[in-house]
């Protein structure tokens, strides 16, 4: 299941969250009496290791593997094609262990993916933690940065490590790397993002480009929780195609620990009404949503699926608008200095699937021009509008917390 600004979705999202792979390793400080030379003498020192030079870069083209390009690397890297058409990619960094991707055939959603590369590397291990660490926009799309802290053993034998690992869910060449050796933080951030960069799909067939899209991060303080894609397409019949995929994952232990996938994907007319939209979340293995709406010949909506495990079925009445819609209303009304609310019905299934959700938009001048107010429902939260009318950073109450979300990176306009 593939997933798709702040959109109305992300924001009811918000507020309730504050393969064959080589063997990890896992370390423990020599005895700082006796250190080997080129070896750490403490935990500390193994996590402040960087890379001090810069690799050079290496080509990487096979036969059968569709994609090419140069990565950094210490050596030749090595590619292998598993039968189910994905490919291990191993890129040795100089180190004791090297860094190794997985390229998917198919679109992923990034915590499941994150997700399934953790499960699969603590085969003997204990995970402790697992915490987001970045979040970048590469190539236009999103890339998710985790770190897995995990043991083996038990007292004076327990040994400790940290997996970091990094999923890019870019819809032509989705990817996810890790690195099961102490320290070298900043140089898997470097060389990972060189190869999110450097490697271009050679498939015969390609997804087609949205003409717009941006990459958010969500995050409390400085603390990144997840991210949002969003890609706007021309639909064939006029209109629009709105595709938004977003991924938190609430940090902590493995019995706290939550991967949270969600997607939406609307289909709106020239005049931004909804004509169909679509809606699944997806928390760990359990899909929590799947639900769809869609626009009858007498001009209302018919909703049917599965929201917490309960079958949904309802009519609607009246015009709904959506996200392109609301937009396009705000930059010809709020972005024009009109100083009236804006009132619109949407469809908006996190907060009810059964029924339609007023959203009020009001502006707040004295916090700038494109600054305004939503409520939505009962929740209001705070927005920055760009020159569009789109949102391009927001601030969601989540409890005692705000979740900010605010754009990365931009490609086209809408």
């Amino acid at each position: 299941m593939p997933l798709p600004r702040l959109t109305v979705f992300s924001a009811v999202l918000l507020a309730g969250c504050a393969a064959n792979t080589p063997a990890t390793r896992a370390e423990s400080a020599p005895a700082p009496s006796a250190p080997a030379k080129s070896e750490p003498r403490t935990i500390r020192e193994a996590l402040a290791r960087e890379l001090t030079e810069p690799l050079p870069r290496k080509p990487v083209e096979a036969e059968g593997v569709l994609f090419r390009g140069t990565v950094p690397a210490a050596g030749a890297p090595e590619l292998m094609k598993h039968p189910n058409g994905s490919t291990l990619l191993t890129v040795p960094i100089g180190t004791s262990v090297p860094i190794t991707c997985l390229f998917y055939k198919e679109p992923i959603d990034a915590g499941a993916a994150a997700r399934n590369i953790f499960e699969s590397l603590m085969d003997g291990l204990t995970l402790q933690k697992v915490r987001t660490t970045a979040i970048k926009a590469y190539a236009g799309s999103p890339a998710m940065y985790l770190e897995g802290e995990f043991t083996r053993g038990t007292g004076e034998a327990t040994k400790v490590g940290v997996i970091k690992v990094m999923v890019h869910a870019d819809p032509v060449l989705p990817k996810a790397c890790f690195h099961d050796e102490l320290g070298y933080t900043q140089t898997f951030l470097d060389v990972t993002g060189s190869i999110a960069t450097g490697l271009t799909s050679t498939a015969t067939e390609q997804p087609v480009a949205p003409y717009y899209s941006d990459v958010q991060v969500m995050r409390v303080g400085e603390v990144p929780l997840g991210f949002q894609y969003t890609a706007l397409f021309g639909a064939k019949t006029g209109g629009s195609i709105l595709e938004v995929s977003t991924t938190l994952v609430s940090p902590g232990a493995p019995a706290k620990l939550v991967y949270v996938d969600s997607t939406t994907v609307e289909q709106a007319d020239t005049a931004g009404v909804l004509v169909s939209k679509r809606y699944a979340k997806r928390v760990n293995t359990t899909t929590s949503a799947n639900v769809s709406l869609r626009r009858q010949e007498d001009g209302s909506y018919n909703v049917e699926g599965q929201v917490d495990g309960k079958d949904t079925q309802a009519r609607l009445t009246g015009e709904l608008i959506g996200e392109v819609g609301l937009a396009a209303r705000l930059r010809e009304g709020l972005l024009k200095g009109q100083g009236t609310p804006l009132e619109a019905m949407l469809w908006v299934p996190p907060a009810n699937a059964s029924a339609p959700t007023k959203v009020v938009v009001r502006p707040r001048a004295e916090a700038g021009a494109r600054a305004a107010t939503m409520e939505l429902g009962p929740m209001s939260l705070k927005m920055e509008l760009d020159a569009h009318g789109f949102p391009q950073r927001t601030e969601v109450p989540s409890g005692s917390a705000t979740v900010v979300q605010e754009r990365l990176s931009q490609t086209g306009e809408p």
